[in-house]
């Protein structure tokens, strides 16, 4: 059997045609659309949701088949775990025959020529340095004498002479002046306006949630009976990889309508 055939797709496609199964009949028993069918059997696992749900269709479409079931999804697993392997290797890892890094030759000599530049601007080529630039003086600012008094001013010094204050008797406490007035009440900002979001499910759900300005808030798999509680800025942007698993949806404490989705069928829904 060549390599090609040893694929899980590959197997549960001939095992399909050899039963005289339509892709149309499994289809419907494994709630699976069209789309997902063909991808899974060409094994094109890019057009698929996460690893989770992908092995959970094997899984279901080796017992229809009669299959032996947890071989294929060791299969799967070992072809994602491969492709994982690949994806860790990279080319700043590469090391030159002599034990340095390729990136490592090109730095030194850029740093070399940038020495030599340095050298050669601190140091004219006909010896002389050079001329350094003269600092300035610090600024003196000259403060003039006192200026005349204006008119307005002698005028307030005569009537303060006219009318002196009036003498105080010994123990008399001075009267504080009256206050001009209340300062003006210094507003805060508002405060940001903060969401409730909850989900409940009833079966394995893969989920990933975002908020009004897209950041996500939570991206990973709740099992049946689980919870999802987060808080931030509405409307939240909800991508659920199996929408029929959700049993209760609310927002700020008020219950949602629930999505419309067959089992392990991915839905994107906005709150509220």
């Amino acid at each position: 059997m060549s390599d090609e055939m040893n694929l899980p797709g590959q197997r549960l496609k001939a095992e399909r045609t050899r039963k005289g199964l339509s892709e149309q009949d499994v289809a419907a028993r494994l709630h699976l659309s069209m789309t997902y069918l063909r991808a899974l059997e060409a094994d094109d696992y890019d057009k698929l949701p996460e690893a989770a749900f992908v092995k959970g269709y094997v899984r279901n479409y080796a017992r229809l088949l009669g299959m032996p079931a947890e071989e294929l999804v060791n299969q799967f697993k070992a072809l994602v775990a491969d492709e994982q392997r690949e994806n860790l290797i990279s080319p700043v890892h590469t090391m030159h025959p002599s034990g340095k890094p390729f990136w490592l030759i090109p730095v030194l000599a850029i740093a070399i020529v940038a020495i030599i530049a340095v050298s050669w601007w601190v140091t004219r080529p006909d010896g002389t340095d050079v001329p350094q630039i003269a600092e300035r003086p610090a600024e003196i600012t000259v403060v003039p004498p006192d200026e005349p008094a204006t008119l307005d001013d002698q005028a307030e010094v005569a009537v303060a002479r006219d009318n002196p204050a009036p003498e105080m008797a010994p123990g008399t406490a001075v009267p504080e002046p009256e206050p001009v007035g209340e300062p003006p009440a210094v507003v805060s900002p508002s405060e940001p306006v903060i969401d409730r979001l909850q989900i409940s499910f009833s079966a394995e759900c893969w989920v990933e949630v975002n908020d009004a300005a897209g950041e996500r808030l939570f991206q990973g798999k709740r099992d049946a009976g689980g919870t999802l509680s987060l808080r931030g800025e509405a409307p939240f942007s909800v991508t659920l990889g199996n929408a029929a698993a959700v049993a209760r949806l609310q927002f700020n404490g008020e219950t949602m309508s629930l999505p419309q989705g067959a089992p392990g069928r991915v839905v994107r829904i906005s709150v509220p």
